[in-house]
This record gives C-alpha cells, structure tokens and sequence, in this order.
C-alpha cells in the first residue's frame, strides 16, 4: 500500500531512469562504432576474462542481463564468430563452459581501454568521491530490498 504522495520519489525515479537510458544508449553505440561489439557480447567477454577464461553457462546467465534462451543465441553467434566456444562439462552431461577464445581474449583486451576511457568521462569524472559513496549506498539500498 502506497502512505506517501508520489510527488517525493517520483522525480528521482524519472531522473535514473532517463539518465540510464541516455547513458546506456551512449555506450552501447560507442562500444558498436569503436570495437564493433554489442555490449551484450562485450559483457559475456569481460565476464569470462573475470572468472580466468571459463565459467559454467547458468554461472554465466546469473552474471549478465539476458534470460537463458538469450545467451544461448547470444553464445551461438559469438561461436559462430570465433569468440567463444562451449565445452562439455565432464561431470555433468547436461552442462557446459563458456570458454574465451584468444580472439575473444583479444577483441575484449583491445575494447576493455577505449570502453573504460568513455565510463571515465561520462560518468567517473562527474562525480566526486561523495557522490560516487553515495550512488554506491543508495544503489546498494535498492538492490538489497
């Protein structure tokens, strides 16, 4: 049941909102244009790099934004690519590894820079540490209810 007018949190929901779409869209179309990645592709690169190479597809669906059936199409274009390959688990039949390629390895390395100077200019040098500990407690503060 909502006890409070709209009119207190409203505007900061608005704000996140617009502000995530216009900077999501920024990085998705400089992520396409400098490296020639969707950042779908860039995540399940950087997510593989993370974990040493190899992680385990449902282990891989829980760390980026897409459902099951998205990976798997996202995974078999990325194969089809010479990105990524998936190996059978050996003890499990019903499982596999996402496993980077060195082609994948090279293709995140070169795009990790250049995406990382765009999140240093778009969103690190706006903010202070203040803000930056604040983003981080409130973000938290949502993400844990």
């Amino acid at each position: 049941m909502v006890t409070e007018s709209y009119d207190r949190w409203m505007p900061a929901w608005l704000s996140f909102v617009r502000t995530h779409a216009r900077l999501w869209d920024e990085v998705e179309a400089q992520m396409r244009k400098d490296h020639g990645l969707t950042m779908a592709r860039y995540d399940v690169l950087a997510q593989l790099v993370n974990a040493g190479g190899r992680l385990g597809l449902s282990d891989l669906a829980s760390s980026v934004v897409l459902s099951p059936s998205g990976l798997s199409k996202l995974l078999d274009r990325m194969e089809r690519s010479g990105l990524v390959r998936r190996d059978p688990d050996p003890d499990d039949a019903r499982s596999a590894f996402a496993t980077i390629t060195p082609r994948g390895r090279s293709t995140v390395a070169q795009a990790r820079h250049g995406h990382h100077a765009f999140l240093q200019r778009a969103f690190g040098d706006v903010l202070d540490d203040r803000d930056l500990a604040d983003l981080v407690r409130v973000m938290n503060r949502i993400g844990s209810r």
